[in-house]
C-alpha cells in the first residue's frame, strides 16, 4: 500500500505537458525512468503503452526513425506535449533529443549525469539536483511498458488504449493524446481515415486546411496530395523542407518532384541533404546514383549505386549499375549487375530498366536490352539480331549468337492440374450449368517462360461458347509457374470441350455438364450448412458430388423435424399471418417441412447469403419464415 501511495504523490506533482519516452539501448528504460522522475514527468513505461503511431504507412520510419530529430518533432506534434525527451545509448555515450515547440535540440553526452546538467541549462531540470535512480530493474520496466502485470497507473493506460476511459491518466497526459485514444482524431489522423474510407474530396479539403499547421499536419497534407496525385504535391514538398529541414523524407519528396520535372541537379542536391540526415539509407543512395546520371556525372553515379547495393541490395540500384557499366563498355561488370538485378526483381522494375537501356546508343546497351528481355520473358530475338548486324565484330557478338541458338531451341508446355469452382480449391468435376470453371495449369518454358496471355475457351459442337483471357505476371528468370486461367461458364447442360492456351501451348479437356445444383452454389458462396448442434449436413465431397442437392434437401428436412419439438413458444405456435405459409405455424412447418419450402429458402439464401451466414440452418430458416412478407 505504501508503494501505491508514493506513486500517487508523484502523479500529483507531475507536469501534464512534458513526456519522456523509453530510451533506446540495453538500459534504456531505467535511464528514461530516471530522467522522467527528475523532470516530474509521467512514467515512460505508461507513456509507451499509449504512444501513437503516425497515421501514414511506415509511421516514424518515414522520418528515419523515432530516435532522430525529425522523429522527436513528429512525436511532439502527435502527442500534443509541450516538450518531449528521447534518448538512445551509443558507444560514445547517451544521445538526447529534446523537442519543444521551437524545434529540436540534440546532444551527445559521455555520461547520463552530464546529460542531466545539459537539461538544467535548458531550463527543464531543476538546478542543483542529481539524476534520480529508479527502484525497478530494466526487466521490470520493460515488462510494464509491454502491459505485463500492470499497476493501477499502467492499467489506466491499457484501459485508455481500449477506449475504456482515461482513469488515473486524466490530467496527467497531454489532452491531445487523451482525445486521440478517446476517438477525437486530430486533423492528420482524420485525413488518412477519410482516405481509407474512399472519401477523396473530404480528405483533400482537410489537407488544404493543414498546409499551415505543425510538422505532423503539413507532412500529412503533403502525403494526401501525393496519394491523390494532386498537382500541388511538388510545391508542398518544397515548402515542407523550408519549414522542417530536419525531415529527411521531405528532401526525398523534393527529389521525386525534381525527377518528375527532369531537374537532375535539384534531385541530386535534395538527396545529398537527405543523406546528411540519413547517411546509411540505401534508397537515398540508389536515387542519388540516378540523379548523378541525369546530370552527366557517370563516375559519381557508379559510386553512389555501388554504395546503395552495399547498404541494401535492391533491383533498381543493380539495374542502374548495369546500365552505367554498359555505357562504359564493361561487359562482365554489366552482366554481373544485371544478373543480380534480375534475381532481386520481383517483377516490378525490369520494364523501367529496359526503357533506360532503350534511351542509349552504346553497343552494350543494345546487347543488354536483349539480355534483360530474354530473361524476363519478352521478345529478344530481333534485339540480338540487331546487335549482331550493327556490331558484328564486338566481343559480345559470340554471346549474342549463343543466345540466338538458345532461342531457336526454346520450348513451352502447358498441363492441366485441376478444374475448380474456386481458384486454388479442389477439383470439382463434373460441373453443372451456370458454374464458373477455373482451370489451374502448370506453365513451363525453356530457357525462360515467355510472357503472354493465358486463355480459356469453351467449345460445344465446334462453336465457341465462352472465352476469356488474362495476362500472366511473373518475376524475371521464371522457367515454371502454376497459375489459374480465367473462368468460363457453360450456360446449360451438355457436352463441352475446354481449351486452355498459352502462346503455342495448349491443353484440351472434355466436360460433361449437368443441371444446376443448390449444394454447389452454396459451396461457391463459402456457406456451410449446419444443423442445430453445429454439425455440417454434408462433407465437401458430398456437396460437390452428383447427389449433393438431393442429400442437402433430405438432411435439411431431417434437421428441421428434429428441431420441431423445441419450437414451443407462442412465437412459433401462433399461425403466420402473411406470406406463402400464412395460416401455418412455424412449429407445424418444422414438423412437416416440404422440399419446396426448403428449396425456396435456399434460393433466398443464394440471393442474400446473410440469411444463412454463420447461423445453423434451423434458426436461419425459422428467421426467414418469420420475416417472409
Amino acid at each position: 500500500m505504501r508503494r501505491l501511495w508514493a506513486l500517487l504523490l508523484l502523479l500529483a506533482s507531475a507536469s501534464a505537458q512534458g513526456l519522456v519516452l523509453p530510451f533506446e539501448g540495453p538500459e534504456g528504460h531505467r535511464l528514461a525512468q530516471a530522467f522522467a522522475q527528475g523532470l516530474k514527468a509521467p512514467p515512460p513505461t505508461a507513456v509507451a503503452l499509449v504512444f501513437p503511431d503516425l497515421p501514414w504507412r511506415g509511421s516514424y520510419d518515414l522520418a528515419g526513425g523515432l530516435y532522430t530529430q525529425a522523429g522527436a518533432r513528429l512525436a511532439l506534434a502527435a502527442t500534443g506535449a509541450d516538450w518531449l525527451l528521447l534518448g538512445k545509448q551509443e558507444a560514445q555515450g547517451l544521445r538526447l533529443f529534446l523537442a519543444r515547440k521551437g524545434g529540436v535540440k540534440e546532444g551527445l553526452f559521455r555520461t547520463p549525469d552530464l546529460a542531466w546538467l545539459w537539461l538544467q541549462g535548458e531550463g527543464l531540470a531543476p538546478r542543483f539536483t542529481s539524476l534520480p535512480s529508479p527502484s525497478l530493474s530494466e526487466e521490470q520496466l520493460r515488462a510494464l511498458a509491454q502491459g505485463e502485470a500492470p499497476d493501477p497507473l499502467h492499467r489506466s493506460a491499457l484501459d485508455l488504449k481500449e477506449g475504456r476511459g482515461a482513469g488515473l491518466l486524466e490530467g496527467l497526459l497531454p489532452r491531445r493524446l487523451l482525445l486521440l485514444w478517446q476517438g477525437e482524431l486530430p486533423s492528420a489522423y482524420r485525413a488518412f481515415a477519410l482516405l481509407s474510407e474512399g472519401k477523396r474530396e473530404e480528405a483533400l479539403k482537410l489537407a488544404e486546411g493543414m498546409q499551415g499547421g505543425d510538422v505532423l499536419e503539413r507532412t500529412a497534407a503533403h502525403l494526401v496530395f501525393r496519394a491523390l496525385e494532386d498537382p500541388r504535391w511538388q510545391a508542398s514538398a518544397r515548402a515542407l523542407t523550408q519549414a522542417f529541414p530536419e525531415l529527411p523524407s521531405a528532401w526525398e519528396e523534393v527529389s521525386f518532384a525534381a525527377f518528375s520535372e527532369e531537374k537532375g541537379e535539384e534531385a541530386r542536391d535534395a538527396l545529398l541533404k537527405a543523406l546528411r540526415l540519413r547517411p546509411d539509407y540505401w534508397l537515398y543512395w540508389t536515387n542519388l546514383g540516378w540523379a548523378y546520371y541525369l546530370t552527366g556525372d557517370l563516375p559519381r553515379a557508379l559510386l553512389a549505386s555501388e554504395r546503395a547495393v552495399r547498404l541494401g541490395p535492391n533491383a533498381t540500384a543493380y539495374y542502374n549499375l548495369g546500365l552505367f557499366k554498359a555505357i562504359y563498355g564493361d561487359f562482365l561488370g554489366a552482366k554481373a549487375a544485371y544478373d543480380r538485378a534480375l534475381r532481386l526483381d520481383e517483377g516490378e522494375d525490369f520494364q523501367e530498366a529496359l526503357k533506360d537501356l532503350e534511351a542509349r546508343q552504346e553497343p552494350l546497351t543494345l546487347y543488354f536490352r536483349a539480355y534483360v528481355a530474354e530473361r524476363t520473358g519478352l521478345p529478344a530475338r530481333e534485339l540480338y539480331q540487331a546487335f549482331l548486324q550493327t556490331h558484328p565484330q564486338h566481343p559480345a557478338a559470340f554471346a549474342a549468337k549463343r543466345a540466338l541458338k538458345r532461342l531457336d531451341e526454346a520450348r513451352a508446355s502447358l498441363s492441366l492440374v485441376r478444374l475448380s469452382l474456386i481458384p486454388g480449391d479442389v477439383d470439382a468435376r463434373p460441373f453443372r450449368a451456370g458454374e464458373a470453371i477455373f482451370p489451374e495449369v502448370d506453365l513451363e518454358g525453356a530457357p525462360f517462360l515467355e510472357r503472354g496471355l493465358l486463355e480459356s475457351n469453351l467449345w460445344r459442337e465446334g462453336e465457341a461458347v465462352a472465352e476469356a483471357k488474362k495476362p500472366v505476371g511473373f518475376p524475371p528468370l521464371t522457367a515454371a509457374l502454376r497459375d489459374t486461367a480465367p473462368a468460363v461458364t457453360p450456360p446449360e447442360p451438355g457436352r463441352y470441350t475446354l481449351e486452355v492456351r498459352y502462346g503455342e501451348a495448349k491443353v484440351l479437356a472434355p466436360l460433361e455438364v449437368g443441371p444446376e445444383s443448390l449444394a454447389r452454389k452454396l459451396y461457391v458462396l463459402g456457406l456451410e450448412v449446419r444443423d442445430l448442434s453445429g454439425q455440417p449436413l454434408l462433407t465437401p465431397k458430398e456437396t460437390l458430388g452428383a447427389e449433393g442437392e438431393r442429400l442437402l434437401l433430405e438432411r435439411t428436412l431431417e434437421a428441421l423435424k428434429e428441431a420441431a419439438p423445441l419450437a414451443t413458444s407462442p412465437r412459433f405456435t401462433t399461425p403466420l399471418t402473411r406470406g406463402p405459409y400464412a395460416g401455418k405455424s412455424v412449429q407445424a412447418l418444422l414438423q412437416d417441412p416440404s422440399p419446396e419450402m426448403v428449396r425456396a429458402f435456399y434460393q433466398a439464401v443464394l440471393e442474400n447469403p446473410e440469411l444463412l451466414a454463420e447461423n445453423d440452418v434451423v434458426n436461419a430458416l425459422v428467421n426467414w419464415l418469420l420475416q417472409e412478407p
